[in-house]
């Protein structure tokens, strides 16, 4: 990604971008991910709605997913640990938990949201989304 790319979504606070495919293979970051980390664009925003007309199990929904885009399986760290099995690295900061959890309660306040709630694997990953 050249670099007045990066200069120009910087001096005008907005940008276009279509579908970008990642290779499959190593040795490639992922615009995706490049643009997350140079950028710092670290909230994903994703509306969920019911769509007029359209019969579903559940009515009147109307929520807002906000994820941390920056961290988690997003850190892209992984290798070979033997032959045929691959280690992911899912890494968690407090910097990263308070700055998104802080964003969702500010969204939530500006756009009068009732109610916020996190999401998280405290069962299974204890130390990390737990009570260390």
């Amino acid at each position: 990604m050249p670099d007045e790319v990066i200069e120009s979504v910087r001096r005008n606070g907005i940008a276009l971008k279509g579908p970008v495919a990642t290779p499959i293979g190593s040795g490639f970051e992922s615009v995706n991910v490049r643009l997350r980390k140079i950028l710092d664009l670290y909230a994903n925003l994703r509306p969920v709605r019911n769509l007029p007309g359209v019969q579903s199990r559940f009515g009147d929904v109307d929520l807002i997913i906000v994820r941390e885009n920056t961290e988690g399986l997003y850190s892209g760290l992984e290798h070979e640990v033997v032959p045929g099995v691959v280690e992911s690295l899912k890494i968690v900061t407090e910097k990263a938990s308070t700055r998104i959890a802080i964003f969702a309660f500010e969204y939530a306040k500006k756009f009068g949201r009732k109610k916020v709630t996190a999401v998280h694997k405290a069962n299974i990953m204890k130390n990390q989304t737990g009570s260390l």
